[in-house]
């Protein structure tokens, strides 16, 4: 058994050329980069020309990548990762070796990572997860109901297609989404905790800072009130978010006096709930990384 491994990059040659260094030659590996930079694709087939690169030409958001990217692997096992996860070639091996012969009937799973334990037990998406504390038993594979997506073991087999997230998420949640339906199969999802690997987080893009983090703000509250309302119909999403559409507006009033970061901030997460909530695609956001 060989994980295919799946990259999805946006602008990041450097932090992209460490994560391919760590991965070996011997799977089948898959850039999918999230912009139109020729000059990333040469200098990575340059560099690493065992790697297989399919350009997008524009930010397609990563729910779209990563379909694509499903679509064009062989195997029906997956390793997909962002770039900013650190995971070396040996403990990739022991991840195949481990699932082979426990033979566990998984459709996601994910190693252990230290930013894992606080989103397992803390996370408020939906009423229908139940939080775990992941650290109280020494199992080697740990059941949850939920999984970050910053490093994913995916069994294809286990789903209708491999149009496996909903292309409507430009960026968060698509995760849970994703977890969501592996729930409503009735599949499973496991952390596999014999294995550690460092996420070091914010890391996918080379995008100035404040451009990200208003990029970031905009789709967190357009994706909280989508999947929201996907799951549970709009006037329940609407009601669930409204206080936090007040709060944001009157924090774009009452910062723009005061401080430029907390001003930016609420400007963004309102813009963001809004045109979730009027219906505007979150493919628009993909302009505030020009």
């Amino acid at each position: 058994m060989k994980f295919s491994i799946l990259i999805i990059s946006f602008r990041s040659f450097s932090i992209l050329k460490e994560c391919l260094m760590n991965l070996g030659i011997t799977r089948e590996i898959l850039v999918v980069e999230n912009s139109n930079s020729v000059d990333i694709k040469n200098d990575i087939q340059k560099e690493f020309p065992y790697v297989k690169f399919i350009l997008n030409n524009k930010n397609l958001g990563f729910s779209k990548a990563a379909n694509i990217g499903l679509n064009s692997v062989k195997s029906d096992d997956v390793l997909m990762i962002n770039t900013d996860v650190e995971i070396k070639e040996n403990q990739i091996s022991n991840l195949e070796n481990e699932i082979f012969k426990s033979k566990i009937d998984y459709a996601l799973a994910t190693p252990y990572s230290d930013d894992l334990v606080d989103f397992i037990s803390q996370s408020k998406f939906d009423k229908l997860f139940k939080n775990y504390n992941i650290l109280d038993n020494k199992e080697k594979f740990q059941k949850v109901e939920f999984i970050k997506g910053s490093i994913l073991i995916i069994n294809i087999r286990k789903f209708l297609n491999k149009n496996l997230f909903d292309e409507n998420f430009f960026f968060f949640f698509e995760e849970i989404d994703l977890c969501r339906t592996v729930k409503t199969l009735k599949q499973n999802i496991y952390v596999l905790m014999f294995e550690k690997v460092i996420h070091f987080g914010s890391g996918s893009t080379s995008i100035k800072h404040q451009k990200y983090v208003n990029f970031r703000n905009w789709n967190y509250l357009w994706s909280s009130f989508h999947y929201n309302k996907k799951h549970y119909g709009f006037l329940f999403s609407f009601f669930k978010h409204l206080s936090k559409l007040f709060r944001y507006l009157i924090g774009v009033l009452i910062f723009y006096f005061f401080s430029k970061n907390k001003f930016l901030a609420s400007k963004f997460r309102f813009l963001g709930l809004w045109a979730s909530i009027v219906g505007v695609k979150s493919i628009v956001s993909a302009k505030f990384l020009d």
